[in-house]
């Protein structure tokens, strides 16, 4: 975790995710860990957006996470990355690329996981696709016990669709 996971560990389109390291889950008689994903409920091409990725435990203080956009009509292993993901803060994010799925890949940077109050967040900015096709946002995010193991870690697994806005029709035109 603390380099960054290594690409395709997103849990979509057939990925491993987090538990190919972490394993464990939240410890008994605790609330486990929630994730969300912060995304536009729409998309026009070309457009970018802001995208914060959260994850919460009581007593959170490490974690992690790896996301992808890929156009949710291209499942499950043949997906192509749609749009493009770009840093908003370079000191908690990074981006890898996987040559072999031609897919960038959004995650955690070493800085990017240590929390406060129970909480981690990952800003992040997506320039949607010029295709008018639905987008499937998939993210794995790791609660952390902060023990230096890969042991006693929550994986939370989230895939989000993103529909294009809807195109309005003009009176007169078909």
């Amino acid at each position: 975790m603390p380099d960054g996971p290594p690409p395709a560990h997103t849990g979509g389109f057939g990925e491993p995710t987090c538990e190919a390291c972490h394993v464990g889950g939240a410890e008994p008689g605790t609330p486990g860990a929630r994730a969300e994903l912060i995304l536009p409920g729409t998309f026009e091409p070309g457009q970018t957006y802001d995208i914060t990725v959260v994850v919460r435990r009581e007593r959170l203080a490490r974690g992690g996470f790896e996301l992808a956009a890929r156009f949710a009509s291209h499942e499950p292993l043949a997906a192509r990355e749609a749009g493009r993901l770009a840093l908003a803060d370079t000191a908690r994010t990074g981006l890898v690329r996987d040559s072999a799925r031609s897919v960038t890949y959004a995650r955690h940077t070493r800085p990017g996981t240590r929390g406060t109050a129970g909480e981690l967040r990952w800003r992040l900015r997506w320039t949607a696709p010029t295709e008018r096709q639905a987008v499937v946002f998939h993210a794995a995010l790791l609660a952390a016990n902060d023990d230096d193991s890969n042991l006693g870690d929550e994986v939370i697994v989230r895939a989000q669709v993103v529909q294009p806005a809807s195109v309005t029709s003009v009176p007169g035109r078909r």
